[in-house]
C-alpha cells in the first residue's frame, strides 16, 4: 500500500491519464477520433496544463481529439525523460 502511494507521488498526473486513455482505447470504449472532452474533465485539464507549463512545453497545435491527446502524452514522455 505504501509503495503504491509513493509511486503516485513520484509519477506525474498525465501518466495516470495516459494509462486510462490507452486502456479505454484497447477496450473499444474510446477511439482516437473522439473529442478530447470524452476523456478530460476540467480538473484534469487544469492539472495537465500545469504539468505542461512545468516542463516548458507549449502546444503548437490544438488538442481537439483523443489522438491529439496521445500525441501530447508522447511529447510529455519525451521531455520528462530528457530532463536531468
Amino acid at each position: 500500500m505504501l509503495r503504491e502511494i509513493q509511486s503516485r507521488i513520484k509519477e506525474p498526473h498525465y501518466v495516470e491519464l495516459r494509462d486510462a486513455v490507452l486502456a479505454r482505447i484497447k477496450s473499444g470504449k474510446l477511439t482516437e477520433g473522439m473529442p478530447v472532452s470524452a476523456v478530460l474533465d476540467s480538473l484534469d485539464t487544469v492539472e495537465l496544463t500545469m504539468e505542461l507549463e512545468g516542463l516548458g512545453i507549449e502546444t503548437t497545435v490544438p488538442i481537439n481529439s483523443v489522438g491529439d491527446l496521445l500525441w501530447l502524452f508522447k511529447a510529455l514522455d519525451l521531455r520528462r525523460h530528457r530532463k536531468p
